[in-house]
């Protein structure tokens, strides 16, 4: 990545399958077909992968915002 790139949305406290968001998520593609925001743990049982069409993870930086780190 040439320069840093952050999360430009809102960020829920809950992912979309009702699981805590604190530090990390992944924006990507479910096995279902649907984009969702998930947790890491949700992302485990539901996501599709990290890369090209198929997902972005974010870590939470101490300024608060969300820092793109794979994908």
């Amino acid at each position: 990545m040439p320069y840093p790139r952050y999360w430009s949305g809102t960020v829920n406290s809950e992912d979309a399958f009702g699981e805590p968001i604190t530090n990390e998520f992944v924006d990507g593609a479910t096995v279902m077909g649907p984009w969702a925001m998930m947790s890491p743990a949700s992302f485990k049982r539901m996501g599709r992968g990290v890369g090209t069409g198929k997902g972005q993870r974010y870590k939470k930086q101490e300024d608060g915002r969300w820092l793109k780190v794979e994908g």
